[in-house]
């Protein structure tokens, strides 16, 4: 009889996928080994073939989501010609994005606090510092594009919004879970039209 052969990227990467979902439900203590072999319709032997622990595999949900909105960024931002609309195109895209997977948001929760106390604090803190940062560094390359091409004013400071308009979605995401019938549509293209009128050249200037 011939081994079966397993692709234990595609096995990992279905457990990982089985593991946000529990996640996302029950949340980190919640969540059960078991619970996330019988979402993967794994034996729960096999998840020790690839994560140590619950620990080392919430970790891993969370990269994975990481991963996913940064890919989704890029990928918008590279269909637009402008720097104003790869900067709307990557904004929108997030948005779309934490909307479509909300029930996640608790998820991220448990992601600040792992990091804010306790043995994982070190590993989950570099990884939220590195999620914000790749975020910040993406917006404010878009902004000094524009500065380049003359589409923004040569005087904005480019570090300063970047931080601003991912300070300000991720607290707008917060809000939206907890209360869903804001128009959170509305706001974010209203506040990014503000945004762009304040730093287009020749606009916003006193």
């Amino acid at each position: 009889m011939v081994p079966r052969i397993v692709d234990k990227q595609a096995r990992r990467a279905a457990i990982v996928e089985a593991a946000r979902s529990v996640f996302a439900g029950r949340g980190f203590q919640g969540a059960s080994l078991d619970d996330i072999a019988r979402a993967a319709d794994v034996a729960k032997g096999t998840l020790y073939l690839y994560f140590s622990n619950k620990e080392e595999l919430f970790y891993a949900t969370f990269q994975s989501f990481q991963f996913d909105m940064v890919r989704l960024c890029e990928s918008s931002i590279e269909r637009e010609d402008s720097a104003g609309d790869k900067l709307r195109a990557c904004l929108a895209v997030s948005v779309d994005t934490l909307c479509d997977n909300i029930e996640l948001y608790p998820l991220t929760l448990e992601v600040w606090a792992a990091a804010s106390s306790g043995p994982a604090r070190e590993r989950f803190a570099a990884a939220m510092k590195d999620l914000y940062a790749r975020f910040r560094a993406t917006t404010a390359e878009l902004i000094e594009t524009g500065k380049e091409s003359g589409e923004f004013a040569a005087d904005v400071d480019s570090e300063a919004v970047a931080a601003w308009l991912v300070g300000g979605l991720d607290g707008l995401m917060l809000q939206y879970w907890f209360d869903r019938d804001i128009e959170l549509g509305r706001w974010v293209d209203s506040f990014l039209a503000t945004v762009m009128r304040g730093i287009e050249s020749g606009k916003g200037r006193g």
